[in-house]
């Protein structure tokens, strides 16, 4: 098998092992040794393609790699927010109320880490893996490209295959593939990943949950409107993110 049959083969069986593994079990505790065998399965295939250390596909604690997390969380967050606002002034939804104190705790724990863990294991493997594959390889405009219709495509494992989904992926993958792109590693599109996914987890729940988030909504019909705040507020994101790309440190 040649370097990029490898590289495939490879890619293939974290993406299953994430997609009908770790996100499919329905047991915490068992999540919990499926997320920590992920890392030596990882380790093992990168020794196979040759990438061998961690760092190679953009996991390296440099020394502002908690920066670069922390201003992508913002970022994240504060522009989910105001979709979330817009949708909400736009009639997309109420908000009839919240979880009671001691009731919300738990939840808002399990938003904060399931989506931090889910984040890291995709931004892994859907950017960090390909980009420290194929840069060097193949020109990087190529390389962001493939990774950005990747992270679109892999994203029907959450929301299921439509234009619409993916339209919305490929919009919103702009800012974090370009966060990657810019630093050289996963930790400021981590970031943004979290952020904006704890956002949604706040009004929705934690995916494939069935109690909603820590604020009690009812959704109406959608609109043109509502639905088009979906896509602008991505691509403003990515106009924020390309303009302020000089706050993000890149790794040593």
């Amino acid at each position: 098998m040649n370097y990029y049959g490898k590289v495939l083969a490879g890619f293939i069986v974290l993406d299953l092992y994430l997609n009908m593994g770790i996100a499919k079990s329905s047991q915490f505790w068992l999540q919990v040794l499926l997320v920590l065998l992920f890392f030596p399965l990882l380790k093992g295939i990168l020794i196979l393609t040759k990438a061998k250390e961690f760092k190679n596909i953009g996991i390296s604690f440099h020394p502002k790699w908690f920066k670069n997390m922390v201003l992508g969380f913002a970022i994240g967050f504060s522009f989910w927010l105001i979709k979330y606002a817009l949708q909400y002034l736009l009639h997309g939804f109420d908000i009839i109320g919240i979880k009671p104190f001691p009731q919300l705790l738990l939840p808002l724990f399990m938003i904060m880490l399931t989506f931090l863990v889910g984040s890291i294991l995709n931004d892994m493997i859907v950017r960090g893996y390909v980009f420290g594959h194929l840069k060097g390889k193949i020109p990087m405009k190529w390389v962001f490209l493939i990774s950005l219709v990747i992270y679109a495509l892999d994203d029907a494992w959450n929301e299921g295959f439509s234009l619409g989904n993916t339209l919305f992926s490929l919009v919103l993958g702009l800012s974090v593939t370009y966060a990657i792109y810019k630093t050289g590693s996963i930790w400021a599109d981590t970031g943004i990943h979290w952020g904006l996914n704890v956002c949604y987890g706040i009004f929705n729940g934690t995916l494939g949950s069935s109690g909603g988030g820590i604020l009690l909504i009812k959704d109406h019909s959608a609109t043109f409107m509502t639905e088009s705040i979906s896509y602008i507020i991505p691509l403003f994101m990515f106009l924020f993110i390309f303009l302020m790309r000089n706050k993000f440190e890149k790794a040593g």
